[in-house]
């Protein structure tokens, strides 16, 4: 385990542990509610920090024969604990300031002012922890650590309500103002319910990990992502399970029948890759089942499509195009990239516009769903052509490998955003209809994705290449 962090989470032990034998002595000396309730925090926070250091130093196993997805629930049912002792402790401050407030509990006690002092070194220390332990949980992305900061951030609050509560009490017994011994119970309640607060949000979170439960919005986020990698057909189900700081994430996704083992493995690859990058912290598997080509039928609505969306100024692109048969109609949904930000009114009469003239042309058509989404602007890239011809002939032997007909020339490599794109010229000797070059365009970049792991994208310019 790494030592700083190490560091951070013994010294908060060592902290607490001072903090609380301070305030335990202080409390019964002085017989403030407010110091007592506020040492009984300080035992809970003990308990917190020893959580903390174990959670950080044993959470982040690997998974072993026993414990097939690690130990990353320890934290949390640690957690869950503490976060019942911590109600449990609040009942019992509840109840001995009510009694005090309301039914005649002796509100006496003595210096005061001292206990004032005392909760002052309080809030210094914990002040000084909790600047040590966000500095740690940011360089390190440990989430118990910055845990362990947000709850003596709130340690810091509850102090300083007790502090007032004996800072009136002090005054009250200096100037004889009878009311003021009632503000320690009163501000034993605050920190009462400042505690409960915490805790039923701590306890909230726990539960909802130790249910498997999905963390909000990731789900579409993450639905968001695949849909946008052209390769991807069907998209099953998205299942996460989060385990201490770790995400298990399971995607089943539909993939072309005729899609050979190298291609699916690449894209399966690709898939990992990209959510990776949108929850960094994350275990992925990825199971793939085929889907099968689309009918002549379904390939001619795909292709008005996108000629119908290639004549609207507005659009862009079109993608994730479906067709499903239901009583011999066909439902069409389809996924449109905009040049610009476009209102709802405005998208809402583009959707009209494109489902009226593909309905006209294609009357088996009963319904077509579209969804919008803004176009990613260009990104800057740069040329590196020359400074791979390694690659360059990486990605000719791979196409000349498909078939001695084809031409493999003009091959340009860009680098954008730490993806590589290249663009290839591919001159073919006999006559190909529109339908074979489509499968061939497939084909060789099935091929080159394959052969050449570091593409990202590849474009192909087809031109005929007369016999000599």
């Amino acid at each position: 385990m790494n030592s700083e962090k190490q560091s951070a989470a013994l010294n908060s032990i060592f902290a607490a542990a001072f903090l609380t034998a301070m305030k335990v002595v202080v409390g019964v000396l002085t017989g403030s509610l407010g110091i007592i309730s506020e040492a009984l925090h300080s035992v809970l926070d003990l308990l917190a920090t020893v959580i903390t250091f174990l959670a950080v130093r044993f959470s982040d196993k690997p998974a072993d024969a026993q414990h097939h997805y690690g130990h990353g629930k320890m934290e949390s049912f640690s957690a869950l604990i503490e976060t019942v002792l911590l109600l449990v402790t609040c009942v019992w401050i509840g109840y001995e300031a009510i009694d005090k407030l309301f039914f005649g509990k002796s509100v006496e006690m003595t210096g005061a002012l001292w206990g004032a002092l005392v909760m002052a070194v309080s809030i210094a220390v914990n002040s000084t922890r909790v600047v040590v332990l966000k500095r740690a949980a940011k360089k390190y992305g440990s989430q118990a650590l910055e845990a362990d900061a947000l709850h003596f951030s709130s340690d810091i609050w509850s102090s300083a309500v007790v502090t007032g509560g004996l800072v009136c009490v002090w005054i009250g017994e200096t100037f004889h103002i009878p009311a003021l011994r009632y503000a320690d119970p009163i501000a034993a309640l605050g920190v009462a319910v400042l505690v409960i607060r915490v805790s039923l949000k701590l306890g909230r979170e726990t539960i909802d990990v130790l249910l498997d439960t999905a963390p909000r919005g990731m789900k579409e986020m993450i639905e968001k992502e695949l849909s946008a990698i052209p390769d991807v057909v069907q998209i099953e189900s998205v299942r996460i399970r989060p385990s201490g700081a770790v995400k298990y994430i399971d995607l089943n996704i539909g993939v072309e029948a005729l899609r050979d083992h190298k291609s699916v493995h690449w894209l399966v690859g690709e898939i990992k890759d990209r959510v990776t990058v949108l929850v960094p912290n994350s275990d992925i598997m990825v199971s793939t089942y085929p889907v099968e080509p689309l009918s002549p039928d379904d390939i001619n609505i795909n292709r008005a499509l996108e000629n119908i969306v290639d004549q609207v100024p507005d659009c862009l692109n079109v993608h994730n195009v479906h067709v499903y048969e239901l009583d011999g109609k066909k439902q069409v949904t389809a996924h449109i990239e905009v040049r610009e930000n476009l209102t709802l009114n405005a998208t809402h009469g583009l959707s009209h516009e494109i489902m009226g003239r593909l309905k006209s042309e294609i009357p088996c058509i009963d319904n077509v769903n579209l969804s919008f989404e803004r176009a990613e602007r260009a990104l800057p890239s740069e040329e590196i052509t020359a400074a791979a011809p390694d690659l360059v002939g990486s990605i000719k032997e791979a196409v000349d490998g498909i078939s001695g007909d084809l031409d493999c020339h003009e091959i340009r490599l860009y680098r954008c955003g730490g993806k590589v794109t290249t663009f290839l010229h591919c001159g073919v000797r006999e006559e190909f209809t529109v339908d074979k070059l489509e499968l061939l365009s497939d084909n060789i970049k099935r091929r080159l994705k394959s052969a050449v792991s570091q593409l990202e994208n590849v474009h192909i310019h087809f031109e005929p290449i007369e016999d000599e």
